[in-house]
C-alpha cells in the first residue's frame, strides 16, 4: 500500500476536481497537472458514511502508458471534504496518447466497491476490455473481482474471457459461445501485489 502523502500533486494543480473539495497536497517534483486527470468517480469505499473519490491520472507524454490511481478519503467533517489516502502509480493501461477507445476509467458500484476499467478498442485486431473490482477489507485494498473479455476483429470465432470472484474463487470462463463454471482457490490479493506482478490476467489457463 502506498500512502498518498507522497503523491506528486500540488494544490495549485489540483484544488477542485468535478466539484470535490480536496485537502492540500504537499508540493513535490514531477507534478501531475489537472489536465492529465482522465476519470473521476465518487463513492463510499470504506463504508464509513463519508464520500471518497478515485482519480485516474495519465502519465507524462514521455513516460509509460500506465495511469496512476489516486484515492481520496472523505473526512466526514464537511460535505465533500477529503484528504489524501492511497496512491498507485501504474494502476491501469491506457494506450499511448490517451486515444479514444483506450482510455481507462474509474467508477463505483452500488456496494461501494471501486471499479478500475481498461481496454483496447482502437489499436490492432486484438481487442479487449477489463474491469478490476476493488474492495476495502481489513484496512487493505483487495482485488475482489476480475472480469476480462477479448475478441479478434479478423476472426469472429476467436473470443472469450472470464468473470471471477477472486475472494471466493467462483466464476465463469467464456470461450466463443460456451460458458463454463469454475471453482478456483480463493485469493486474498491486494492491488499492490497484483500490480507488482505486472497486472496479470486472473482468468484461469490464461
Amino acid at each position: 500500500m502506498r500512502i498518498a502523502a507522497s503523491i506528486p500533486v500540488t494544490t495549485c494543480h489540483l484544488t477542485l476536481v468535478a466539484g470535490i473539495g480536496l485537502a492540500p497536497f504537499p508540493a513535490a517534483a514531477g507534478d501531475w497537472p489537472v489536465d492529465r486527470i482522465v476519470s473521476v468517480a465518487t463513492g463510499d469505499l470504506d463504508a464509513d458514511g463519508a464520500r471518497d473519490a478515485a482519480l485516474l491520472v495519465a502519465p507524462d507524454p514521455d513516460g509509460t502508458d500506465d495511469h496512476a490511481l489516486i484515492i481520496l478519503r472523505g473526512t466526514g467533517f464537511d460535505e465533500g471534504a477529503m484528504e489524501p489516502w492511497l496512491s498507485f502509480p501504474d494502476a491501469a493501461w491506457g494506450g499511448a496518447g490517451m486515444m479514444v477507445g483506450n482510455r481507462p476509467s474509474v467508477d463505483f458500484a452500488a456496494s461501494g466497491s471501486l471499479l478500475l476499467k481498461s481496454g483496447n478498442e482502437a489499436i490492432g485486431r486484438n481487442r479487449w476490455n477489463q474491469t478490476v473490482t476493488l474492495a476495502w477489507r481489513d484496512e487493505t485494498l483487495l482485488i475482489a473481482g476480475f472480469t476480462h473479455s477479448f475478441y479478434d476483429t479478423l476472426d469472429p470465432d476467436a473470443n472469450g474471457g472470464c468473470d471471477i470472484n477472486v475472494l471466493t474463487g467462483k466464476g465463469i470462463v467464456r470461450e466463443e459461445t460456451t460458458e463454463t463454471a469454475v471453482s478456483l482457490s480463493p485469493q486474498r490479493l491486494t492491488l499492490e501485489q497484483w500490480l507488482a506482478q505486472g497486472s496479470p490476467s486472473l482468468c484461469p489457463d490464461s
